[in-house]
């Protein structure tokens, strides 16, 4: 969980200087308040975003390390922390996405506009292809017991393996 936390602090680290960056880098150019609007609000949920989730798990690396906290705590710290992470990455394409659609769409260069905004979609796909059976495992493990019963020793022992 140590060396997961440790790539996705990076990855929340490159996030959060691309979308610093086109903030004071893309912002100028945009004829229509509404794309201006939806640039900046997604360029900045990406920002906070990626720096809470480098702040989540940072703390993971941090963590105690105690036998109960391999339970509950740190799974639940990571399962946060890859769906703020995914919140960034989504966000950040939804950025890119109105500054192509700004270039494109006046240019009017439809099919291009189309193929750079499904392409767009691909980071976000690989990053859910990539990280998906460890947080389905994750939130199983977590969670399977239920609110109302206790976890078998049979789970217990498999979590602890």
């Amino acid at each position: 969980m140590k060396e997961a936390a440790t790539s996705c602090i990076v990855a929340a680290t490159v996030t959060a200087t691309l979308v610093f960056q086109a903030a004071f880098g893309g912002t100028s150019g945009y004829d229509k308040l509404s794309v201006f609007m939806t640039f900046g609000f997604s360029d900045a949920l990406s920002l906070f975003s990626s720096i809470a989730a480098a702040i989540i798990f940072m703390s993971i690396i941090t963590a105690r390390y105690k036998q109960d906290d391999f339970l509950k705590a740190l799974p639940r710290k990571f399962i946060l922390g890859v769906v703020i992470m995914f919140i960034s990455i989504t966000s950040m394409m939804v950025a890119f996405g109105t500054t192509v659609y700004q270039i494109f769409y006046e240019k009017k260069a439809y099919l291009m506009l189309g193929l750079v905004v499904v392409s767009a979609c691909l980071p976000m796909l690989l990053f859910v292809a990539s990280q998906f059976s460890l947080i389905w495992h994750l939130f199983i493990y977590t969670y399977q017991p239920g609110l109302f019963r206790k976890p078998s020793k049979r789970v217990l022992d498999q979590v602890i393996r």
